[in-house]
């Protein structure tokens, strides 16, 4: 994608009268920390993921889906989109791999018609969030550890995977993988890839 899901998800939060003022300030001003790296990104998305807290699960679900039917899916990479395709005609399994939450990732896998999906996931209670993660977060070497087990429990071989990443917190995922491909990565990751002889795409 060309952007992170997670801020226009808080901004339509926050339009919806999901979020108070001063959550969408908190929520911002994570954003802006994550995005310098001032704080391990664990701990900051586990952070950002507090502003779920109290939040009908159905309300999040019904505004994802608004979400990435209007705006979402427009602003997925054309060089992305067609990676997939071309895997899909080799006859490879698709999945999406991601710190996001479900509501989001599971309209966007349906769209482009992929296989699977690994992500986040938020703990509820009676149908409301609680702000806490429902085991760890999928993200820095989570994901890793999520696609290794992926891969043991289906009988396929990581030396075989091609995986996809943009952030300096891919590293660890796309250093598992056989064929680590680097998005249009940010400044770190961009510097490692060339130290790893990665492949890139912009």
């Amino acid at each position: 994608m060309t952007i992170n899901s997670s801020k226009p998800l808080i901004l339509a939060s926050y339009k919806n009268g999901l979020l108070n003022t001063r959550s969408l300030a908190k929520a911002i001003i994570l954003s802006i920390i994550y995005k310098l790296r001032l704080k391990n990104p664990v701990k900051i998305t586990g952070l950002m993921a507090k502003w779920l807290k109290g939040i009908p699960e159905t309300s999040v679900e019904e505004l994802s889906k608004k979400l990435v039917q209007q705006k979402l899916i427009y602003r997925l990479r054309p060089s992305i989109v067609q990676e997939i395709e071309r895997h899909k005609k080799q006859g490879a399994l698709t999945v999406i791999l991601s710190a996001a939450l479900p509501y989001v990732c599971n309209p966007i896998a349906h769209h482009l018609g992929m296989d699977d999906v690994i992500c986040s996931t938020m703990e509820i209670v009676q149908g409301v969030f609680t702000g806490k993660p429902e085991g760890k977060i999928c993200i820095d070497r989570e994901k890793e550890i999520r696609i290794r087990q992926y891969c043991l429990d289906n009988s396929y071989s990581l030396q075989e995977t091609y995986c996809y990443g943009d952030s300096y917190s891919d590293r660890f995922v796309l250093e598992a993988a056989g064929n680590p491909i680097c998005v249009a990565p940010d400044q770190r990751l961009r510097k490692l890839s060339k130290i790893k002889k990665w492949s890139l795409m912009e």
